[in-house]
């Protein structure tokens, strides 16, 4: 009799978990995957083709990511 009980709790349960490992408003997500696009970008050299598929707040710190990564130039002395 309590079996269907336990099991409606467990699947609940599971659900939540699952549900707590992947959140869709996670303020980190967006921040990630615009340092790695920057990271491929540089990389690539491809920084100007970041605003052709990410959202413009992601292009824009993806941006920033890739111009963080930039080596500067030794002056010639």
């Amino acid at each position: 009799m309590r079996a269907p009980v336990n099991r409606m709790r467990h699947n609940r349960g599971q659900r939540q978990a699952e549900q707590a490992q992947s959140p869709e408003d996670d303020p980190q997500k967006p921040f990630t995957e615009a340092h790695l696009h920057g990271l491929r970008a540089r990389l690539c050299d491809d920084v100007d083709s970041l605003d052709s598929y990410l959202p413009p707040q992601v292009a824009l710190l993806a941006r920033r990511a890739a111009e963080a990564l930039e080596v500067p130039e030794l002056a010639a002395t």
